[in-house]
């Protein structure tokens, strides 16, 4: 191997690069020090001149002797040293006529010095032709402002020094570097030799050669370069064989599963695609590999799903129909960064035999609970007409109440296919009409059973977005849960504004929730009623939570130490567009 002089060069670069910084940064450190302190001690000097000025003139306003005997003084402090009045007006100055000297007021200095202790400024006198550092300390007299007191220098002594030592320092910095490239030169010559040799190897990649300088290294600092340099290129060929291995194991897997999946880069491009991908949305080209996934995909709502987890990394979950076809789809960001760029993964499913059947589901329970309601409506009918008969109440009685609760079953049962299939018709609802609504539906109960329904309605919770008749089936709900299982007492609904949500609380003072039961009160066909004694369908507070979930809210029921029983319902107050899609996606959950 030939030993380069072009690395020798690098290398002695290198070296004269880091002391030339370390010299000028030290000397750069000694130069800031030393004006720092320059400028400090000359700070502390003239506050101390301003300070014996000050009290000068003081004693001079205390003895009732003439100011002039204070301005006398100044001129022998060493400094250039001026007295203001009250109003700014140079009284005496040891350097110019204080005539010629115009008002001095709105200086810096002055207006710092007539809100603190005194003022520090650097400015350009016309007098002088300089630029000065002034102190100036104001002159109280009874606790107000009666005078000014400056003292001043060039404000160019402290760059003097600091001019001057530069000059010396840079002097020693040039003789150290000559001295250091010198030595420099001499050590890379030795030192990039075998450097170049290991380079060079490394750059074909030879694991022989390489294997061949580490059986002659020793045991100096090149040797153990060579030797974990061998034990590195040989882990790197392994990685790569495992890499290989892998990226065969993980394309196999893809083509597999039965979703279609792609995964993109930062800027959206098709990076790898299985077999279903390429299927679904090749659009008749062989490889999408490379091309920008808008011209694969005609799904707006996926698409717009994949450019906000580009923008922010947050995985989405969209739902999207295209053609009567009907696909869900899911982003993520994978957690491994290829070239420090990140992949996104990308995954659509074909849900259309799904989306059917589940339309075949609703369809059949709102047929079923209509071809049921009919003959049952039919027969509760015949029982009355038989009940006029004397002899017959008690179990007709019995036929009418199971028939009652058969019907009330079909109806739930409707009303809950009708939720989940039917999406609420937005606008907003005015609270007090809801208020005005329930009010008369449960005058007969509460004057019946004597438990009053009180509403309480706050100003600012009045109108809320949302489904007129879904909320009014909602309250009706809560309310006949609440009668249901209440004795004595009261029910009072609320309205209050929380945040962005407008809050309802429908509260009794029943017999209470258990707390084991409070998880699946919301479940369907579960029902308390078994355990009171009293009747129900089990559904009227899953209708209730479908409702609520249908406007994008959340329900939570309590019951503090089984004393009555409280529901709390929260109902976005944001836009139609953003609670449609909440509630989307916790229907789809629920379910």
């Amino acid at each position: 191997m030939s030993w380069r002089p072009s690395s020798s060069w690098r290398l002695l670069r290198a070296g004269l690069l880091i002391v030339s910084l370390l010299l000028v940064s030290a000397a750069a450190t000694i130069v800031h020090a030393i004006r720092t302190t320059a400028d400090s001690t000359e700070v502390r000097t003239l506050h101390t001149t301003a300070v014996l000025l000050a009290e000068r003139y003081r004693e001079a306003v205390r003895s009732g002797g003439p100011v002039e005997a204070a301005s006398q003084s100044i001129r022998n402090l060493g400094l250039r040293c001026t007295l203001l009045q009250a109003d700014g007006t140079v009284l005496a100055d040891s350097a110019f006529n204080p005539s010629l000297l115009a008002n001095r007021l709105f200086d810096p200095e002055v207006q710092e010095a007539l809100v603190s202790e005194y003022g520090v400024a650097v400015s350009y006198r016309i007098e002088s032709q300089t630029r000065e550092r002034v102190v100036c300390v104001a002159i109280r007299g009874n606790g107000s402002v009666i005078g000014f007191a400056e003292a001043s220098s060039p404000a160019v002594l402290p760059f003097e020094t600091a001019e001057g030592l530069m000059v010396r320092s840079l002097l020693v910095l040039l003789i150290c570097a000559i001295a250091c490239s010198s030595a420099t030169f001499g050590l890379a010559r030795s030192a990039v030799r075998p450097l170049a040799e290991l380079s060079n190897v490394f750059e074909r990649r030879s694991l022989a050669e390489l294997a061949s300088l580490a059986m002659r290294a020793d045991a100096s600092e090149m040797g153990r370069l060579q030797l974990a340099a061998y034990r590195l290129l040989q882990e790197s060929n392994s990685l790569l064989e495992r890499e290989q291995h892998q990226s065969e194991a993980f394309a196999a897997v893809l083509e597999s599963v039965p979703q279609a999946i792609a995964i993109l880069d930062d800027q959206a491009l098709v990076v790898s695609a299985n077999h279903q991908f390429r299927q679904i949305f090749g659009n008749g080209h062989a490889d999408p590999v490379g091309r920008h996934v808008v011209e694969l995909l005609a799904l707006p709502p996926l698409l717009s799903a994949i450019d906000q987890c580009l923008k922010n990394g947050v995985p989405q979950s969209v739902l999207a129909e295209d053609g009567g076809k009907y696909f869900t789809g899911r982003i993520r960001v994978l957690d491994e960064l290829v070239g420090a760029k990140r992949r996104f993964l990308v995954v659509v499913e074909d849900i259309t035999e799904a989306m059917s059947l589940a339309r075949i589901k609703a369809d059949f329970v709102t047929n079923a609970s209509h071809e049921l309601k009919t003959p049952l409506t039919a027969m509760k009918g015949y029982v009355e007409l038989l009940k006029e008969d004397p002899g017959n109440e008690r179990y007709l009685g019995i036929v009418e109440r199971n028939l009652d609760r058969l019907i009330a079953l079909t109806s739930d049962i409707s009303s809950l296919s009708r939720l989940e299939n039917v999406e609420p018709e937005f606008g907003v609802v005015d609270v007090s009409e809801l208020q005005h609504d329930l009010t008369e539906l449960f005058q007969h109960q509460a004057q019946a059973t004597g438990i009053p329904l009180v509403f309480s309605i706050a100003d600012d919770a009045r109108f809320v977005r949302g489904d007129k008749l879904m909320l009014l089936q909602l309250f009706i709900n809560l309310i006949e849960n609440s009668y249901r299982f209440t004795e004595r007492g009261r029910i009072d609904v609320s309205a209050t504004v929380d945040g962005d949500a407008v809050v309802f609380v429908v509260r009794d003072t029943g017999v209470g929730i258990p707390e084991q039961q409070i998880p699946r009160i919301f479940e369907r066909f579960y029902s308390r009623d078994r355990l009171h004694g009293r009747t129900g369908t089990g559904l009227g507070l899953a209708i209730a939570k479908r409702v609520v979930l249908a406007h994008g809210g959340t329900i939570a029921a309590d019951s503090p130490r089984g004393a009555g029983a409280a529901f709390t319902i929260r109902i976005p107050r944001g836009a139609h567009s953003a609670m449609q899609t909440t509630s989307k996606n916790r229907l789809k959950e629920d379910s």
